[in-house]
């Protein structure tokens, strides 16, 4: 900002002009919700856990009263989603399901492999409670009223026979056989896994309304969606000519040491030939590797 602007705005004498509608627009900024538009973006969880964004449009939302989300910080804030198309791939969803599902002492399962074949989710691993025997579930997915998704099994295989269900095998509901950790965002419901897929990434919280599931050739895609209602309408990058990029705009956003009010900030790929590979964890790093301009 000029001197004689920010003389003005903090009342130096000798100075009556105001500041230009940009900078007092910043000056008014609130903590707040800030938009956020996505496009093909690949978000690392974590090292081994990516979500494919093809497209998103919701806010960032401060998780505590005149705290703005701090990239640095991920409790600091949710991603309330709006609208999005998400993909995640069965190696991913292996990891998350390990890493953090059931990544916790006495967990029932362990060593899951997933895979798609002939549009059906495919799990394979180990039953902890039963010695290691080793299973293989073939599943359905479908979507609840209450955003979970339903893995509702075709076939089950214990070591490799076909039992028809667990419950034949071992005379016992799943429920009964698969005690789940609370709180880690899966549950079983007769021989049914109900997964909530907002609870069991890591942070940032996510918050919104799964309506569709399908299965592709290499993914898994999640459909985000606000039914009966219109989604907020999604605004244009700074720069249209980045296909692969995040952008926030309004409210207070900080990152470093910066502190963005009345935030208009977009971050795009240096490579436009693939997605937009961002780790929230290694924000700086990647920072540093890049570059920065002022509009």
């Amino acid at each position: 900002a000029p001197m004689s602007a920010l003389g003005a705005q903090q009342g130096y004498p000798g100075d009556s002009r105001t500041l230009p509608p940009a900078l007092a627009r910043a000056n008014e900024a609130a903590v707040g919700p800030v938009g956020a538009s996505m496009r093909n973006v690949h978000y690392h969880a974590d090292s081994n856990v990516i979500l494919a964004i093809r497209t998103l449009e919701g806010h960032l939302l401060p998780a505590r009263p005149a705290a703005p989300p701090w990239f640095e910080d991920p409790g600091s804030f949710t991603i309330a989603i709006d609208t999005a198309a998400v993909g995640v791939t069965p190696a991913s969803l292996g990891a998350l399901l390990n890493e953090h599902v059931f990544n916790y002492p006495d967990a029932p399962i362990g060593d899951l492999t997933l895979s798609i074949e002939n549009g059906e989710l495919k799990q394979h691993g180990k039953l902890r409670a039963m010695l290691g025997i080793p299973f293989t579930i073939r599943s359905v997915l479908s979507v609840l009223p209450d955003s979970r998704l339903r893995l509702h099994p075709t076939s089950v295989k214990v070591v490799g026979l076909s039992v028809g269900g667990l419950m034949h095998l071992f005379s016992v509901e799943l429920d009964d056989l698969i005690r789940v950790g609370r709180g880690k965002g899966i549950s079983i419901d007769g021989n049914d896994f109900l997964l909530s897929p907002t609870v069991v990434l890591p942070p940032p919280k996510i918050d919104g309304k799964v309506v569709a599931v399908r299965i592709e050739p290499t993914e898994v895609v999640l459909v985000f969606g606000r039914k009966g209602q219109a989604p907020a309408p999604p605004f244009g990058p700074p720069d249209a000519a980045h296909n692969n990029y995040m952008a926030f705009r309004g409210g207070v956003l900080r990152f470093g040491k910066m502190i963005m009010m009345d935030a208009d900030l977009q971050i795009v790929d240096a490579d436009a030939r693939d997605p937009f590979d961002f780790y929230l964890a290694q924000f700086n790093r990647q920072l540093d590797a890049g570059a920065t301009r002022n509009q």
